[in-house]
């Protein structure tokens, strides 16, 4: 009997051919719906954890510089420490940051406004960096504005 002809009444067709394919279609189909997902998610867990680490070492450098009685460089050597820490609490190393103070009028006069800004180059996830190139995804950035000696 031919593939095209009807089954006679009674008989059933045999479809040996087609055993085990509903499991490789989905295990296809699940991991072809599931590794785009699954990237997504990194991509957002990561740019989330870099806008989190972002605000809190912006905060964090703006607080150290304007609190306690220091002289300027210790006050930029606390404030670069305490952003590391904070950075490092988020599992970001400090390279992919780049770390900027403003000033107004001054630095170190009483009154003074100190701003922190705090931006990081968040990668794509899952791609490697190839010859000291890293891929960027987005870089997200905060700002932190304390008056200094209050």
């Amino acid at each position: 009997m031919s593939s095209t002809e009807p089954a006679p009444l009674g008989q059933r067709p045999t479809i040996s051919d087609e055993e085990g394919s509903a499991v490789i279609e989905f295990l296809a189909l699940g991991l072809l719906l599931l590794l785009p997902a699954v990237w997504f998610l990194l991509a957002v867990a990561e740019v989330q954890a870099s806008s989190y680490a972002a605000v809190g070492a912006a905060d964090q450098a703006a607080k150290m510089h304007t609190t306690g009685d220091a002289d300027p460089g210790e006050r930029a050597a606390r404030s670069e420490a305490a952003v590391t820490a904070a950075l490092a609490d988020f599992g970001i190393g400090a390279d992919r940051a780049q770390i900027s103070r403003q000033c107004s009028p001054g630095c170190e006069a009483e009154g003074a406004l100190v701003g922190y800004t705090v931006e990081i180059r968040v990668p794509v996830p899952l791609i490697p960096e190839v010859a000291g190139l890293q891929h960027r995804l987005v870089t997200v950035s905060a700002s932190s504005t304390q008056v200094l000696g209050e």
